[in-house]
């Protein structure tokens, strides 16, 4: 008969449990507390990201839309989106289609990905993005900021990775978890300070990244 441990890492499958296990020395009962606690940081985690995205969508729409004087401003003629861009926008519709919703500019935006605006920042593969998006409209969102284009893209890439992996329950504890949260605050910031001061002030990611040791060495208990 198995113990409860095995029962554990069984239900997980031991694919998914190795790497937890492999930074934990083999030590069944430690990589369990470090699999809750990744869990609890994912969960902590995912809050400012939701809001970051949230964010950082609408506050890029509102200025395309602004500049193109349209709310479907990927169809003027001026923006010319790479192809994972227009299929990105093709997706979006075909899905809310399919869903009998309506597929107005608004519910079009909301069910883009962080990706699609994320390639925004992006030089464009050879669309000139730098140009047409970024010089023309998206760096008045972040002129007072002092920031580039091309370090913001970089950093928003980071956070993207960060956010699928929360999405996708894939481990995080081996990322650089408090310089993305950091992160995370002062992008936010750019388009959002109210949104950033929120999360600076109850956001739980500091707490939880405190109780890592304390969990792994029993000091502390489980938070599921």
């Amino acid at each position: 008969m198995r113990s409860d441990e095995q029962e554990l890492v069984w239900a997980m499958s031991a694919e998914r449990f190795q790497p937890f296990l492999a930074v934990c020395g083999g030590d069944v009962t430690v990589a369990l507390r470090l699999y809750a606690w990744d869990a609890e940081v994912s969960r902590a985690l995912h809050s400012i990201l939701r809001d970051l995205e949230i964010c950082y969508r609408n506050a890029v729409h509102r200025q395309l839309a602004g500049k193109y004087r349209r709310d479907d401003w990927w169809n003027d003629r001026r923006i010319r989106l790479h192809q994972v861009g227009q299929g990105n926008i093709a997706d979006a519709r075909d899905k809310l289609r399919t869903m009998r919703q309506p597929d107005a500019p608004c519910d079009v935006v909301a069910q883009l990905s962080f990706g699609f605006w994320v390639g925004l920042f992006a030089r464009g593969e050879g669309r000139h993005y730098e140009m047409q998006l970024w010089n023309a409209s998206l760096q008045h969102l972040f002129r007072a900021h002092g920031v580039r284009r091309d370090e913001l893209h970089v950093e928003l890439k980071r956070l993207l990775k960060l956010r699928n992996r929360v999405a996708h329950h894939e481990r995080v504890f081996h990322m650089e978890l408090e310089d993305r949260f950091a992160a995370a605050l002062t992008l936010m910031g750019y388009v959002s300070p109210e949104t950033a001061a929120l999360h600076e002030k109850f956001g739980q990611v500091p707490q939880v990244l405190a109780r890592k040791e304390r969990v792994l060495s029993g000091e502390e208990e489980i938070r599921l």
